[in-house]
């Protein structure tokens, strides 16, 4: 556990929120290897750790070069393929994705889209995702329509959690502890009451209570 606790963090991030093809095969064979010394006595454990911490090391310096190299990115973890572009189907392209029209109407609907004609473009992402442009009808509003400019709320800090002051927090927040307090005891709440309270750049504080 350790040993893949460290693996991990020496990965990063990348390997759980946006894995390429390269990663979920790095990831699966160091869980294979790992499983297989949690069950397999006569091996040897420096002989799985070893392969584990290979696979890592590969992990990495393919993760170095995809960073320094425009095209060896493009070469090792693809590129995003055009699969809807003006409302049309791309066939070659959906050929090229390896998808069906029944996978496309599938993302579609976990998008949010329950017709094709909702979609002005679609892409698949090297991850595998496919995003989805909607139509000038379809696109919902934002305040821009109504030459609206709303004010900027910037960074919100989680100054209590779980009924208790969270200090680094309150530190990085815009004001201070017993600026915090008063505000509270405006609006006549416990602290233990309090299951999240944020506060944002502009000193707005929202409270979720129990």
């Amino acid at each position: 556990m350790i040993v893949l606790f460290l693996l991990t963090k020496l990965m990063g991030f990348r390997q759980i929120s946006e894995m390429s093809f390269f990663d979920y095969v790095i990831g699966i064979t160091i869980g294979s290897i790992a499983a297989e010394m949690s069950t397999n006595i006569d091996l040897e454990w420096w002989k799985g750790i070893t392969a584990m911490a290979v696979w890592a090391v590969i992990g990495v310096l393919l993760s170095v070069i995809t960073q320094k190299s425009i095209k060896a990115r493009r070469f090792i973890s693809g590129e995003p393929i055009i699969i809807m572009q003006k409302g049309k189907i791309i066939k070659k392209n959906m050929k090229k994705a390896k998808l069906d029209i029944d996978d496309l109407i599938a993302s579609a609907r976990a998008g949010g889209y329950f017709s094709l004609a909702d979609i002005d473009c679609a892409i698949m992402e090297i991850t595998g995702n496919i995003s989805f442009m909607p139509t000038p009808l379809k696109r919902p509003l934002n305040p821009k329509d109504f030459n609206f400019a709303p004010m900027r709320e910037g960074l919100s800090y989680d100054v209590i959690l779980d009924g208790q002051f969270a200090e680094k927090e309150i530190d990085k927040s815009p004001i201070d502890k017993s600026e915090l307090k008063k505000m509270i005891a405006g609006r006549e709440i416990k602290i233990s009451e309090i299951a999240l309270a944020s506060i944002d750049e502009n000193k707005q504080l929202t409270i979720t209570t129990y």
